[in-house]
Parts: structure tokens; C-alpha cells; sequence
């Protein structure tokens, strides 16, 4: 017999994996701009350089906030 208890973790695990899974997307976001923005750089091109670097800090953030490091 399944119990709201069995309902209530299951839901809890769901939840983690979801939360795991968007923390995971976070992080290869982050390395991906940061990998574009240091090519850009390479490149001479500064502008497009620190547009990235500045969209790998928000992923990067957004990773903290999702793994409780903020």
C-alpha cells in the first residue's frame, strides 16, 4: 500500500533530480560562454570577449544559487 509518506518523498526525489538537472544545464552554460568568450578574446574581438564573460558570471551565479553556494 502506498502511503502519502511514499507520495511525499517520491515527490521529494523528482524535485532533487529536477533541481540537479538545472544545476547541471547551469554549469555547462557557464563553461560554454566562458570557452566563447576566451576565443573571442584570442581573437582580438575584447567587445564580444566581455559580453561573454559576462553571460558565463550569470550562468555561474545561477549555478551557486542552485547548488546553495550563494
Amino acid at each position: 500500500m502506498i502511503t502519502s509518506e511514499d507520495r511525499a518523498w517520491d515527490a521529494f526525489q523528482a524535485e532533487i533530480k529536477r533541481l540537479d538537472a538545472k544545476a547541471l544545464d547551469a554549469e555547462v552554460r557557464a563553461s560554454q560562454w566562458l570557452a566563447d568568450g576566451n576565443a573571442a578574446r584570442e581573437r582580438g574581438n575584447m567587445v564580444k570577449a566581455e559580453k561573454c564573460y559576462a553571460k558565463s558570471q550569470f550562468w555561474l551565479d545561477r549555478y551557486n544559487k542552485l547548488t546553495g553556494r550563494a
